[in-house]
């Protein structure tokens, strides 16, 4: 039987750890799978020929989306004549819906029959509503991680599967295969993520540091032994993080900043609580039951239309999730140590705050699924792709 080929692309490294998960489970159902298109490591490991690195699609924002446009047309470009090529008739576009919805049309409009399956639904909940009519013209398939996003798609008719998060297995299957990061005995750690794009690290790398060496002074005096865990997985930005470290270490040498590479799971599981950027890292946080800390910062001006055009107030998903505040988030100017290192004391001092905290995370944990996302999601593809006329599958 001839290899069935699928084109597959993510965007950025949460969209990886989907899709290896999710390639992982289509080679289980049908070993006649094979995948070309856009991935990380995760998914290049499985067998995936990439033909452009993740990070050339890493942007944040309408600026930077603006100033890589050439780039990333030319990028679609490509993947569209591969698929022509290859006489591809399923694509996998996972997450990153600017880029993706873009090349959805590109691939309906030159290929007869292809079948598009989108995993992760763009935040439609909170901003650019308008955009589930261009998704029911070109998506097959939507694959949705939350239960109050079924509720939209049924609504319009739009063909959809409640799959769950990955991040329940993945944060298990990391944990397990993480390595342990030794600590000093009596040692009070606190974990430390700045983000796993490029853009996000240089942003928020010198106010988490710096509000990292303010705490380090104050518990110090406390008579405490602070540990601060640094988790990293873009190698990309390993030299930049390691030399800022360094930098801070020489103002303060007491400051004790741990390194650690591809380790975040142990990284989280150790820390009394974590400063981390917002995103997907936030339920991965959550799903260890820790209290948080959520910064985000972007460009004024992209944050400038952001905010006139995003309908709900929050932007960490563990405050989307359950339609509250239950971790403070730090925005723009407001992503200071003055602000951080505030609320990393109350966490530390309050107990009753921090209780509080906890259970409301312990909440937002259970609506996450039972762990078997990418089992459910491979099995809703291959039901789509059998039921073509012109399959292949048996």
């Amino acid at each position: 039987m001839n290899n069935h080929e699928i084109l597959i692309v993510c965007g950025e490294h949460s969209g990886d750890n989907l899709g290896s998960g999710l390639m992982r489970e289509l080679k289980t159902l049908n070993s006649n799978f094979s995948f070309f298109g856009i991935g990380g490591n995760g998914m290049i490991d499985l067998g995936l020929q990439s033909f452009s690195n993740i990070e050339d699609l890493n942007v944040i924002g309408l600026v930077g989306a603006l100033l890589k446009y050439r780039k990333l047309k030319k990028i679609a470009n490509g993947l569209v004549q591969e698929a022509i090529e290859r006489n591809c008739k399923t694509v996998i576009l996972i997450d990153y819906p600017g880029f993706n919805l873009a090349l959805a049309g590109m691939l309906k409009k030159q290929i007869k029959d292809i079948k598009v399956i989108f995993y992760v639904s763009p935040q439609i909940w909170a901003w650019r509503y308008n955009r589930i009519y261009k998704i029911s013209k070109l998506i097959d398939l939507m694959l949705l991680l939350f239960p109050f996003e079924k509720k939209i798609y049924d609504k319009h008719g739009i063909p959809n599967k409640l799959v769950g998060h990955t991040v329940v297995n993945n944060v298990k299957l990391a944990y397990q295969s993480g390595t342990d990061i030794p600590l000093p005995e009596n040692s009070y750690p606190i974990t430390i993520m700045p983000g796993s794009r490029s853009s996000e690290v240089k942003r928020l790398l010198d106010p988490i540091l710096e509000s990292s060496m303010e705490i380090n002074k104050i518990l110090r005096e406390k008579q405490m032994n602070p540990v601060f865990l640094l988790p990293n997985i873009n190698i990309k930005e390993e030299s930049l993080i390691r030399e800022k470290i360094d930098e801070f270490k020489k103002i303060d040498p007491t400051l004790n900043i741990v390194y650690i590479f591809n380790n975040s799971a142990r990284a989280i599981a150790l820390g009394n609580f974590v400063i981390l950027s917002s995103g997907t890292a936030t339920l991965e946080v959550a799903m260890f039951e820790k209290p948080m800390i959520i910064l985000y910062k972007n460009s004024f001006f992209t944050h400038f239309i952001g905010k006139r055009v995003v309908s709900i107030p929050y932007i960490g998903l563990v405050n989307i999730l359950s339609e509250s505040f239950i971790c403070k988030e730090f925005l723009q100017e407001e992503c200071n140590p003055n602000n951080i290192v505030r609320e990393a004391m109350k966490i530390i001092e309050d107990k009753d705050y921090r209780l509080e905290m906890v259970r409301n995370i312990q909440k937002v944990k259970m609506g996450l699924g039972d762990g078997r996302s990418s089992q459910i999601a491979a099995g809703a593809i291959v039901e789509l792709i059998s039921s073509s006329p012109e399959s292949s599958l048996s």
